[in-house]
């Protein structure tokens, strides 16, 4: 009886471990794919809204999404300074009066993405673990349908030691759902 036991708890504990590695960096919920087009989805990217204590953690993932977006052909990104108006702070397709989108697909935006940021800070316990948790939404102007959201967390894992930053771990979160979206 004692030989059937050993294996069974050795395998409880590796399964223990593993289940616990593989819940520390959880992507979240996501929904939406890029949709099939002959030209790239030209892109305009609202500075993400601040939520956290932690300063400049909405420029942070703003810039961080933004050069993970510009790494797909199949989007185009619009800056503020190619508009020919300026656009308000923390509007969005799903608020936005009807004339500010008619003057945006002027403009040639096809879609628009804003978002937040609800958590990005380095938790202490034993050691100090990275945080992050993000929001957004991106919206089509023509029509106000939502062609993507995503809500994404992690948290990095100090297990064989802390060497995963808030930036690096953003990055691996929002790369990986990038690459999700543009390629599903």
């Amino acid at each position: 009886m004692v030989l059937i036991a050993r294996p069974i708890v050795r395998f409880g504990g590796l399964a223990l471990v593993l289940f616990l590695l593989a819940s520390c960096a959880s992507g979240g919920g996501s929904s939406g794919s890029l949709p099939p087009a002959p030209r790239p989805l030209t892109l305009f990217v609202q500075p993400f809204s601040n939520l956290t204590t932690t300063p400049d953690a909405g420029k942070s993932v703003t810039t961080l999404l933004v050069s993970s977006l510009l790494r797909h052909p199949e989007l185009r990104l619009a800056s503020a300074e190619s508009l020919p108006f300026p656009l308000p702070r923390n509007v969005s397709a799903t608020n936005m009066s009807l004339a500010m989108r008619d003057r945006l697909k002027a403009a040639g935006i096809d879609a628009i993405l804003s978002g937040s940021v609800i958590e990005y800070t380095y938790r202490s316990e034993l050691e100090s673990e990275p945080v992050v948790g993000i929001n957004w939404t991106m919206t089509d102007i023509r029509s106000g349908r939502v062609l993507w959201s995503a809500a994404l967390s992690g948290v990095g894992s100090c297990f064989l030691g802390c060497s995963q930053t808030l930036t690096s771990l953003s990055t691996d979160l929002i790369g990986h759902e990038v690459s999700r979206f543009v390629r599903q």
